[in-house]
């Protein structure tokens, strides 16, 4: 595992086609996407999301890692971790392309956005983490591996590089998980608190799907 730790690194802005690689392509079998951006090619969506990926890395409190595979060098692991502001601040140098376009990635989102959808899951999302989550907790916002690494432990040395910073202070780790990814989360510590339904067929699309609330305490050192 220490060997794999040692390659956890802070994504940078070249990075950007890589992170948004790994969160389109890592969740091809859930519906979201394709319900906000129907009839958008996988590469228009990848080319938004480099936008977006900007968006996080330009904020302070939003810590963004990535795994690139040893063998093949290609960006397997993409994790975003929002940690309080006394963690200080995660410095990610930005062009000033970079930064104007983190500022609001929308105006550049494929046109057949349903934007109902997308505001909705937004709300949802909000209000979970009101609900749940004080100023003084650590949020795993997203954490995504490459289907094809997947097995190789990458994503379980992200999720160790977390915790161990959460228990060093004695923080709890908030997130909203997938059901394929609830069973990893409960090995590790985490407790289910909710599962929320998104309803697609409110806003004209099919189907719905399950996101679960989560809470990891910390471990005493």
């Amino acid at each position: 595992m220490e060997r794999i730790m040692d390659l956890i690194k802070y994504a940078t802005e070249p990075d950007g086609p890589g992170l948004a690689k790994v969160n389109v392509q890592s969740f091809q079998g859930r519906r979201y996407l394709q319900e906000v951006f129907p009839g958008a090619t996988l590469s228009r969506v990848q080319e938004y999301k480099i936008v977006v990926g900007m968006k996080h890395l330009a904020n302070p409190n939003m810590h963004v890692l990535k795994i690139h595979d040893p063998v093949s060098g290609e960006l397997a692991t993409y994790s975003r971790w929002q940690f309080p502001a006394s963690f200080g601040p995660s410095l990610v140098p930005l062009s000033e392309k970079a930064a104007f376009l983190a500022k609001d990635p929308i105006p550049h989102a494929p046109q057949q956005m349903n934007k109902g959808v997308f505001n909705a899951f937004k709300k949802l999302l909000e209000e979970s983490r009101k609900r749940y989550t004080t100023e003084n907790d650590i949020i795993l916002d997203l954490l995504a591996t490459l289907p094809e690494y997947q097995g190789r432990g990458f994503g379980s040395a992200v999720l160790k590089w977390g915790m161990e910073k959460a228990d060093a202070s004695q923080s709890r780790i908030f997130l909203e998980g997938t059901p394929e990814g609830v069973p990893v989360y409960l090995k590790h510590g985490w407790k289910i608190l909710e599962e929320v339904v998104m309803d697609y067929t409110q806003f004209g699309g099919v189907g719905q799907e399950s996101f679960f609330m989560m809470m990891r305490d910390p471990v005493s050192q």
